[in-house]
C-alpha cells in the first residue's frame, strides 16, 4: 500500500472543506481561562505528559520546559525551531526558510542535511514520532502547549531521542464551544490569517475541532540576475479532529492534517575574505560578511516546496482503574529544492554551481501500551511499538559552464526503508512516603535498508545539451556511467536495549530532589554524501554508519517558593557519546566534501537554571540559564586527529530573561512583554574552531510584545518586534572553498537569520 496517493489528496480536501465551514459558525462565547485560581497570587499550575501520563510539571522528575500558547502567540513565534529560545540549552537552526530545522539539546545534535537525515532530538506531533526531518517545520497554530523534554527518553518515548524530544500538542475537540479568527500584518509583505472552531457536535457523544493557518511573506534579498525575491514563501497548513465518547470507559479520536509550503529558501551569500573578489574576478553585494543583504547574484533561483499529509488515531479504553491506549499514525511527505551552490552568478566548476534534491516518504508507526492506576505504591506502563518508513531521493550536482572541459554533472539516487519494533515498561515504586523510585527499559530491534546508486556523465566534446530539465537525469543528452552502487538492497539489523534510573525524594510539598540515569540510542545510517570528484577513500564516499549511543547522568532540584510564586528548577549533567553521528565538512583541493561518520567518542557537561516568579499580581517575570561544555575525545577524519575539538553549532552559554506585565486599563487589559536572548560563540563545522568567517561571536537578541484586550479577552489587538536591534548574526557559514592553489579566490558561503521583524494582530474569540 501507497499511504501518499491513497489518503493525501483526500486528507487535504477533507480539512480544508472542514476547517472553512466550521471557521463560518460563531456560537456563544467560552471564556479561555489561562491559569487556574490560584494564579492571581501565584504561577499557574502545570500539566504535562512528559512520562506519557498527565501530571503535574514541578513533580516529574526530569527536565522539562513547556511554552504555552499564550507565548506562542504574545511573541509571534511562526515555526517548530521558534520555540526553542525558551528551553534552556536548547538551540532551533534554520537553513532552509521554514523546511528541515535542525534541532540541539544539551550539545546533542545534528548538521546533517541529506536526504535521509535523521535527528537525535526527536520530533513529536500528539504523540506521534516523525522520523524525518522535512515534518519537522511545520507552522504553529492552534496549539495547547509545547513540552520540550531534555536529555535521553528511549524508555518510554523510543528511538533517537539521544538528546531529548520536541513535543508539540494540539488543542483537543471539547463539548464546549469555542473558537477564534486571527489576522495579522508585518513588514516584509507578512500576512497571516488563522483560525479555529470547535464544540460538541452530539452532546457528551461527539465532539470536533477544525483550525486553518495561512502565511504569506515576502522575500529578505532580491536576486539581480534573476529579478526574483529569495526568502519568500507562503505556508498553508490544517487540522480536523473528531472526538467520540463510546461508551463511559472509551474514547477515540481521529484527526487529519496537510501542510504545503512553497516559497524560496533562506538567501545564501558568497563572503569573502576582507571582500576581496573570488577566483572568478566576482565580488558579492554582501564582500566580507559586514556589507549588502538586501542583494543576491544568483544564475540559479533557490525555489523550495513541501507537502504533508496524514492521519491519526487515539483510542484510550479504561477498565479496573487501568488504560489501554492505542496510537496509530499514517503519514506522507515530499520536500523538493533547488540551489546555487556557489552563490554567485558564475556557473563555479570549482566544486559545484547548482544542485537539485527531492525526497518523498512514507510512514507508519502504531503504539499499544497499557497503565496501571497511578495511586498504587507500584505504578507502571507497559507497551509495543512499530514504525516503518520509506523513503525516496534524488539528488542531482552539476556545473553547466557550457565548457566541455570544466563541466560536470552527476546524481545520486536511492531508496532507504525502515523497520523498528520495540518493547517499552516503565515502572514507579513508593518505597517509602517521601522516597520513589523510577526505572524502564526499551528493547529495539531495527533493520534499515539502502538500495543507491551514483552515476555520473562521461567526458564530452561539447557542452551539454538537455531535452527537458536539467535536474533529471533522463533530460541529458550525454552518456552517464555509474560510479558507485550497491546493486540492489543492502540492509543491516542492529538492537538495543535501553534504560533509566530515576530515584527521587520529595524534601518537601514544594521541593523534589532526583537523580536521573539514562541511556539513548539513535538508529544506524548510510553516508549518502556521495562526490565521484573525491579522490579520498573516506571522503564523501557511500559508507556504513554506526547507531550512536549515550549514557547520561543528571541530578536534578525543582521547588516552588513563597506560595507558588517562585519556581526554581536546577540540573547538573554529564553524558558520555560513542559512535556519535555527525557530519564532518572538509576542504581538499578548494572543494567542499561533507561526510555522515561516526566519532569514537565525546563528552558533554553542563548545568542549568530555569526560574520564574510573579514579583506582583501584574508582573511576571522569568530566567533560564545554561552552561555546557563539550569535547570530541576520539575524531579522526581522513587521518587526521581532532581530539580536543567542541561539538559544532553548540555555544558554551545561552541565556533568557523576560518579563510579561499586565494592568487594567479603562475596561480592557493591557499586557506588555519582553525578553532577551543570549547566545555565545558557535562554531558551525567541527573541523575549524577558530576561522572568524566560519563562527559567529556571542550575540544578543531581543523582542517586544502589547496586547490590549477588550470584553474578557474576547477581542485582543497586538503588536510584536522581533530582533528589536536588528542585529546580523549568522545561523551558518561554511568552510573556505573553491580558492587557488595560494589560498587566494574562495568564499565562505553563508546564512544570516531573520532581520527585525514587526507586525501587527487581531483576535476574536467567539
Amino acid at each position: 500500500m501507497n499511504p501518499r496517493t491513497t489518503f493525501r489528496p483526500a486528507i487535504r480536501a477533507t480539512a480544508i472543506a472542514s476547517a472553512l465551514a466550521c471557521l463560518t459558525v460563531a456560537p456563544a462565547h467560552a471564556a479561555d481561562a489561562e491559569t487556574d485560581a490560584s494564579a492571581d497570587t501565584g504561577l499557574e499550575s502545570i500539566v504535562v505528559t512528559a512520562t506519557r501520563r498527565e501530571e503535574p510539571l514541578q513533580k516529574v522528575p526530569t527536565a522539562v520546559t513547556v511554552v504555552s500558547a499564550r507565548d506562542l502567540e504574545d511573541g509571534a513565534l511562526r515555526t517548530t525551531k521558534d520555540v526553542a529560545k525558551f528551553v534552556p540549552a536548547a538551540q532551533g537552526w534554520n537553513t532552509e526558510s521554514r523546511a528541515r530545522p535542525r534541532f540541539f539539546i544539551r550539545g546533542v545534535g545534528s548538521n546533517e542535511a541529506t536526504n535521509n537525515a535523521v535527528n537525535p532530538i526527536a520530533y513529536y506531533a500528539d504523540e506521534v514520532y516523525y522520523g524525518n526531518t522535512l515534518f519537522a517545520g511545520a507552522p504553529l497554530f492552534d496549539l495547547d502547549r509545547v513540552e520540550v523534554l531534555r536529555g535521553p527518553q528511549g524508555t518510554l518515548w523510543g528511538k533517537n531521542t539521544t538528546g531529548g524530544a520536541f513535543h508539540f500538542v494540539s488543542r483537543a475537540p471539547e463539548f464546549d464551544p469555542d473558537g477564534y479568527l486571527r489576522l495579522e500584518a508585518g513588514n516584509l509583505g507578512s500576512r497571516v490569517a488563522e483560525g479555529a472552531w470547535g464544540g460538541a457536535l452530539k452532546d457528551e457523544v461527539l465532539a470536533g475541532r477544525a483550525a486553518l493557518h495561512y502565511e504569506k511573506r515576502g522575500g529578505l534579498a532580491t536576486n539581480t540576475v534573476t529579478g526574483h525575491e529569495v526568502g519568500d514563501y507562503s505556508d498553508l497548513a490544517g487540522r480536523v479532529q473528531l472526538l467520540a465518547l463510546t461508551s463511559a470507559d472509551t474514547d477515540a479520536l481521529v484527526e487529519a492534517h496537510f501542510r504545503h509550503l512553497d516559497g524560496t529558501q533562506r538567501p545564501w551569500y558568497s563572503v569573502t575574505r576582507r571582500g576581496a573578489p573570488d577566483r572568478y574576478g566576482y565580488t558579492a553585494p554582501v564582500g566580507d560578511g559586514s556589507g549588502d543583504l538586501d542583494h543576491v547574484a544568483y544564475n540559479v533561483d533557490l525555489p523550495i516546496e513541501v507537502e504533508s499529509s496524514g492521519v491519526r488515531a487515539v483510542v484510550h479504553h479504561r477498565f479496573d482503574g487501568y488504560t489501554l491506549t492505542s496510537i496509530t499514525a499514517f503519514d506522507s511527505g515530499s520536500r523538493s529544492s533547488t540551489v546555487d551552490s556557489d552563490y554567485t552568478p558564475v556557473e563555479w566548476y570549482s566544486g559545484s554551481g547548482r544542485a537539485y534534491a527531492k525526497n518523498s516518504v512514507d510512514q507508519v508507526s502504531q503504539e499499544l501500551r497499557i497503565a496501571s492506576p497511578r495511586d498504587a505504591d507500584l505504578s507502571w506502563q507497559s507497551g509495543l511499538y512499530y514504525f516503518q518508513d520509506s523513503n525516496r531521493s534524488l539528488g542531482t550536482t552539476a556545473s553547466l559552464t557550457g565548457n566541455a572541459a570544466t563541466q560536470k554533472y552527476y546524481y545520486t539516487r536511492f531508496k532507504q526503508d525502515t523497520r523498528s519494533a520495540a518493547l517499552f515498561g516503565n515502572a514507579t515504586y513508593a518505597v517509602a512516603e517521601r522516597f520513589k523510585l523510577n526505572g524502564g527499559a526499551r528493547y529495539t530491534r531495527e533493520t534499515v535498508g539502502i538500495d543507491l546508486v551514483t552515476r555520473s556523465a562521461t567526458a564530452a566534446s561539447s557542452a551539454y545539451a538537455f531535452s527537458g530539465d536539467w535536474w533529471q537525469p533522463g533530460n541529458l543528452e550525454s552518456p552517464l556511467a555509474t560510479y558507485f552502487s550497491t546493486n540492489g538492497r543492502v540492509a543491516n539489523t542492529w538492537s538495543n536495549l535501553g534504560y533509566d534510573l530515576t530515584p527521587e525524594y520529595t524534601i518537601d510539598d514544594n521541593q523534589l530532589l532526583y537523580f536521573r540515569h539514562a541511556s539513548g540510542f539513535r538508529s544506524g545510517n548510510y553516508n549518502t554524501y556521495i562526490n565521484p570528484a573525491s579522490a579520498l577513500a573516506t571522503v564523501s564516499q557511500f559508507a556504513l554508519v554506526r547507531p550512536e549511543k549515550l549514557k547520561s547522568y543528571e541530578l536534578g532540584y525543582k521547588s516552588s517558593w513563597l506560595d507558588k510564586r517562585l519556581v526554581l528548577n536546577a540540573s547538573a549533567y554529564h553524558y558520555d557519546y560513542r559512535d556519535m553521528q555527525l557530519v564532518v565538512n572538509q576542504v581538499y583541493g578548494g572543494v567542499f566534501y561533507p561526510t555522515l561518520a561516526n566519532a569514537g567518542r565525546g563528552k558533554v557537561d553542563g548545568v542549568e537554571l530555569e526560574t520564574a516568579w510573579r514579583a506582583t499580581r501584574d508582573l511576571k517575570l522569568r530566567l533560564n540559564l545554561s552552561r555546557l561544555k563539550t569535547r570530541f575525545n576520539e575524531l579522526v577524519a581522513n587521518g587526521r586527529s581532532y581530539a580536543g575539538f567542541n561539538f559544532a553549532r553548540v555555544p558554551q552559554t545561552t541565556a533568557l530573561v523576560g518579563a510579561d506585565y499586565r494592568l487594567a486599563v479603562g475596561s480592557g487589559l493591557l499586557t506588555l512583554g519582553a525578553d532577551w536572548t543570549y547566545t555565545s560563540k558557535v562554531n558551525f563545522n567541527v573541523t575549524d574552531k577558530t576561522d572568524p568567517y566560519a563562527l559567529q561571536t556571542g550575540y544578543s537578541l531581543g523582542s517586544l510584545h502589547a496586547s490590549y484586550a477588550f470584553d474578557h479577552e474576547r477581542l485582543v489587538v497586538g503588536a510584536y518586534v522581533n530582533n528589536v536591534t536588528d542585529k546580523r548574526y549568522k545561523v551558518q557559514a561554511m568552510l573556505y572553498q573553491g580558492g587557488l592553489s595560494d589560498g587566494s579566490g574562495g568564499h565562505y558561503p553563508t546564512a544570516y537569520g531573520d532581520p527585525r521583524t514587526f507586525g501587527a494582530n487581531l483576535t476574536y474569540r467567539f
